[in-house]
């Protein structure tokens, strides 16, 4: 049975768009973005489940690269530390594996330094 953790909950606060008050103090509409991503490059570009299951969009990730996903670049460690926190945090979170030097979040050679994607690969498996 999956069950949506309070992690997944502060997840999907990240995603929410505020809502910006015009000069009358009424909120006006959301800006959001709408592109058009093909059946061929959602399968040739899977999301991992746990993202899957947030119900994310190309575009919750891939921020001010346009409209077409199939021009979009790798989002960078800036781009995965806006939800999931600076390394430090991750380091933090994880510390209980620190007994056993297996915190790959503050590994023993490289500390909290490691690229997010040399480890964590969003679209391979």
């Amino acid at each position: 049975m999956k069950r949506l953790t309070l992690t997944a909950l502060l997840l999907l606060c990240c995603f929410f768009t505020p809502i910006s008050a015009n000069d009358n103090g009424k909120k006006s509409d959301l800006n959001i973005q709408k592109i058009t991503v093909s059946d061929e490059l959602r399968a040739k570009h899977t999301l991992k489940p746990h993202h899957e299951h947030l119900a994310f969009d190309c575009i919750d990730c891939h921020t001010n690269q346009g409209d077409d996903p199939s021009k979009f670049k790798n989002i960078k460690d800036e781009g995965c530390l806006s939800c999931h926190g600076t390394k430090k945090l991750l380091a933090q979170r994880l510390k209980f594996m620190d007994t056993l030097k297996a915190n790959p979040h503050n590994s023993v050679h490289d500390g909290p330094t490691l690229y997010c994607d040399e480890c964590h690969f969003e679209h391979k498996p």
